[in-house]
């Protein structure tokens, strides 16, 4: 007969028994870290807690950092809230309400449809934060693995994660339902965490579902089963060093270091921080300059103010009145610059631009920053369109003189033709307004060389960065045709429009500081609440001027009404004869046609064009125009036909 020896009650052993620490199945007492008395096994024990503690605190940095490029989660000003918002939110996939959701770490900053490692650094650092509590918990007790769940929550920024994992360590490590198999244990600790990367699926999925290839939907599971898989494996390994050191301490932390290592070491090099922290920024030029509704907000406001204003109180419709003309000198940086919504929104996007420049010099999305924040200079906001539609619309397609310097930095860099394309036609306008027209001609005929004399059909096919596949750079892109059409456009007006009498003023400006007249055609902005009313005031200031057919056709483009821009284009049709700007005038004509259900009119216009013009670049849009279906234009540039960013 075989005795087992119980060596707790023995002199001189280090082990010691406790209650409630015997195995429920009667197979003898449940060894772990602390089962061991002496001194140096519990101070051994202490210190290597307090490695995997910092090691762990690494790791929930990590994974923060890697959604919001903060290091720190509690020194982020705005923590507070986000956690709150956190919690109280929807916990599985819920990426309206929270920005930190699992379905939302899949989707941004860096999508893993976009980029190919990112799913496995997901699942990896996933993985680690779910098993290191687990294993703490059934090696340490269970008491020892709040300090990890409370990381998770706090740190990570991932309450939800850390409430299960409350629930999973309970299941592994609690004497009533934990097995003398630890493997097993931790796989039962596991199956809560299943059901809310499950969950976290769905909320995914939810999302993408519709809106990406079938294939590519398996990339937003890969994590999830990665994540599993890889601690279950974890388990195994430290589970084993455990079980072969005696339940010694120390068989937690060097795996601990290998899966903080792991992703951190993937994303430096092959993802980058300069990756994070542009699509960050490309985040933050979406968020500022969205278009949006404010018709609520104004109403509100407008009620808000009539109820203040004491008795007798004036008209709804007066209190309206003045409650826009204060918005819009809140949102317009031309009207309020030093204290307006768009100014802050610039000068925080610039900033942004700044440090990533500073900090990733050599970065192949050096030309998008430069890009994003030459555009955020030019950005403004549309009046016309806010006293119209009470929408808060934004638009760059008329540059800044402030964005003159990192235009001409995108310019002279190494860049594809579009970069460089769309930086020398906007410095080529710049130089116009200034009257500097042989400049202006020399990079016309720079973007044409570039771009070619026919237009090319829709994107080129180059991108901006070779880091292949990036929706986001897809999202910077826009029609190359724009900035072809509209280098054209200013080169034939440059060339056919030098006055025998005005020289180039009534197009750049007068150049003679006593003169009282301070603006020519270029300086105008299409979309300035006054736009016809100066234009004008140019024809009135520079009678019978070589320009005067272009000013009379963009007084027609901007009429407010369909009937009345046709009446005007006829009109212009009729006087001008073989100018410059009849072309452009034949192509508007018909678009207005076909705008007001007049198909075989506008038809005839623009095969008019294609016939008597086919040299002009008018005749290749009309050739568009008659192939396609035709979508109601708005004036953009001065060429009208630029498409104007949506939110971006």
């Amino acid at each position: 007969m075989a005795y087992r020896v119980i060596r707790e009650g023995l002199p001189g052993s280090d082990l010691q028994g406790g209650a409630g620490e015997s195995s429920t199945l009667g197979l003898g007492p449940y060894q772990d870290v602390w089962s061991r008395s002496g001194s140096k096994y519990r101070i051994r024990a202490i210190v290597l807690l307090a490695v995997n503690l910092v090691l762990f605190a690494g790791v929930g940095s990590f994974a923060y950092w890697l959604r919001s490029g903060l290091r720190f989660a509690p020194a982020h000003a705005g923590y507070v809230d986000e956690l709150k918002q956190t919690f109280f939110s929807v916990p599985f996939g819920d990426r309206d309400h929270s920005g930190v959701s699992l379905g939302s770490f899949l989707l941004e900053p860096i999508s893993v449809q976009e980029v190919a490692i990112q799913p496995w650094i997901v699942g990896l650092l996933m993985a680690t934060l779910i098993a290191v509590p687990i294993l703490v918990s059934l090696l340490y007790r269970f008491w020892s693995c709040l300090p990890f769940i409370a990381m998770v929550a706090f740190l990570s920024v991932m309450p939800w994660l850390a409430v299960t994992l409350v629930i999973s360590c309970s299941l592994a490590s609690l004497p009533r339902l934990r097995t003398r198999f630890r493997f097993t244990s931790a796989l039962l600790g596991l199956i809560p965490v299943v059901v809310y990367l499950t969950l976290a699926w769905r909320g995914t999925a939810e999302i993408v579902v519709g809106e990406i290839d079938p294939v590519d939907r398996i990339k937003f599971v890969v994590p999830w089963v990665l994540a599993v898989v890889s601690a279950a494996g974890v388990f195994a390994i430290v589970l084993g060093i455990a079980k072969v050191v005696d339940y010694r301490p120390g068989a937690i932390a060097p795996l601990l270091a290998v899966m903080l290592a792991l992703p951190v070491l993937l994303f430096e090099f092959h993802v980058g921080r300069d990756e994070l922290y542009y699509r960050l920024l490309r985040g933050l030029e979406a968020a500022h300059f969205l278009d949006v509704d404010a018709s609520a907000d104004l109403n509100r406001a407008v009620l808000a103010a009539w109820e203040r204003h004491p008795p007798p109180r004036p008209s709804r419709q007066a209190i309206r009145e003045t409650v826009e003309l204060r918005w819009m000198f809140q949102l317009n940086a031309e009207l309020e610059p030093s204290r307006s919504v768009l100014s802050q929104h610039q000068a925080a996007l610039t900033d942004r631009c700044d440090r990533f420049l500073q900090n990733f010099p050599t970065s192949l999305y050096a030309p998008n920053v430069l890009m994003i924040k030459a555009r955020a200079l030019d950005t403004r906001v549309d009046p016309t369109e806010f006293r119209r539609t009470k929408w808060i619309r934004f638009y760059d397609t008329f540059p800044s003189p402030a964005s003159r310097h990192t235009w001409s930095m995108l310019a002279a860099i190494e860049s594809n033709a579009t970069v460089k394309a769309t930086a020398l036609s906007r410095l080529a306008l710049l130089d116009a307004r200034d009257g500097e027209v042989d400049r202006a001609l020399d990079k016309l005929n720079a973007v044409v060389a570039l771009l070619g004399t026919s237009a090319p059909d829709g994107l080129l096919s180059d991108r901006w960065s070779s880091k292949p596949p990036d929706a986001i750079e897809r999202d910077l892109s826009f029609e190359v045709q724009d900035t072809w059409l509209a280098a054209h456009w200013l080169r034939d007006l440059l060339i056919s429009n030098r006055d025998p009498i005005y020289g180039y003023d009534p197009i750049a400006g007068p150049r003679r500081s006593k003169q009282e007249f301070r603006f020519g055609f270029l300086d105008v902005n299409p979309r300035g609440e006054r736009y016809i009313e100066n234009l004008r005031e140019l024809l009135a200031w520079y009678p019978n001027c070589q320009i005067a057919d272009n000013l009379e056709l963009e007084i027609a483009k901007a009429s407010a009404t369909d009937t009345l821009r046709i009446a005007r284009l006829e009109s212009c049709v009729a006087r001008f004869g073989d100018r410059d700007a009849m072309p452009e005038t034949l192509f508007r004509l018909g678009l207005a046609y076909l705008d007001d259900g007049q198909a075989r009119r506008g038809e005839a216009a623009l095969n008019r064009v294609l016939r008597d013009y086919s040299d002009s670049i008018w005749a290749h849009e009309a050739t568009i125009r008659l192939s396609v279906p035709v979508v109601p234009s708005s004036g953009a540039f001065h060429a009208s036909t630029d498409s104007d960013r949506e939110g971006a």
